[in-house]
């Protein structure tokens, strides 16, 4: 067998992607501990904690005199928004994780397609990729050509090449088709960067019903038309991305003959009792 050239892009998106999401769970820990804190230290209605307002200088204003200007936008955070305020934050930071997340899988998407295509050269013409040399940026710097919204072009290439990936995308321990969950999770991450978490009418009619209701209600509710997710189920969504590039790191070593070189060991030898829990 072929030492296992796909490894060290697994290992990169598992180092990067554990580091971010370290970020969120401390901003967590110590936020809500802080909250807590703060409400018991003063526990009086209506006492301000922070506060700020909107100024600005008017840049033309070459003549001199009083250039600050008040806006007549302000924020407070006291004693009676504190906790709708802590939970509101941390899911705008939980958010804003998974879509860091999010951005780190589609990076390793790109390069176990690359390093495919650069060590096995007969793949370029599955990628439709006319590469002169074929160099790992060359062929990664053409994967746009198919990548396709939410990166459907990637996926269905995968399924192409790779018959143990497209086995077990439904049949696998969750028992739903996990490459639809990952085509939510993308769709939902352009609504927190392109739509600041706002879900309009049609969006929201359409995640209450079929698989995508059943999939969205896994992690995610909506509030006064907004997104939300807690840093708790923020930590799962990371954690199922983990289990779909390992998917994806599995199918490819098996169907293309490499070591099955693999480092990582079993935390708790039995998680059935988890995943009967959390079946749909």
């Amino acid at each position: 067998m072929k030492s296992n050239y796909l490894k060290k892009h697994i290992e990169a998106f598992f180092t990067e992607s554990t580091a971010i999401n370290a970020n969120l769970q401390i901003i967590n820990n110590f936020f809500t501990e802080r909250s807590n804190q703060l409400k018991n230290t003063f526990p009086i209605s209506g006492y301000d904690l922070y506060s700020m307002m909107t100024n600005y200088r008017d840049l033309a204003q070459l003549e001199g005199g009083n250039n600050l200007y008040d806006t007549g936008n302000s924020y407070v955070l006291n004693t009676d928004n504190l906790e709708e305020e802590t939970s509101r934050l941390l899911s705008y930071v939980s958010s804003l994780t998974l879509s860091q997340v999010l951005e780190v899988f589609e990076s390793y998407l790109k390069n176990i397609l690359a390093e495919l295509a650069v060590q096995n050269n007969e793949l370029l013409r599955v990628l439709k990729i006319d590469a002169e040399e074929a160099k790992f940026n060359t062929i990664r710097g053409s994967l746009f050509k198919i990548q396709d919204s939410n990166n459907k072009g990637f996926i269905k290439i995968l399924r192409k090449i790779s018959p143990f990936f497209k086995k077990h995308e439904r049949n696998n321990i969750w028992g739903y088709n996990i490459s639809s969950w990952f085509n939510l999770m993308v769709k939902l991450r352009h609504i927190v960067i392109h739509g600041r978490q706002n879900v309009s009418e049609t969006l929201k009619l359409r995640l209450s019903t079929g698989e995508d209701g059943k999939l969205f209600k896994r992690h995610f509710t909506i509030k006064n038309n907004k997104l939300i997710i807690t840093p708790y189920e923020a930590d799962n969504v990371i954690s199922h991305l983990y289990e779909y590039a390992h998917l994806i790191y599995k199918g490819l070593t098996i169907d293309f003959g490499l070591e099955m070189d693999c480092n990582f060991c079993p935390v708790n030898p039995d998680f059935s009792s988890l995943i009967k829990q959390k079946k749909l």
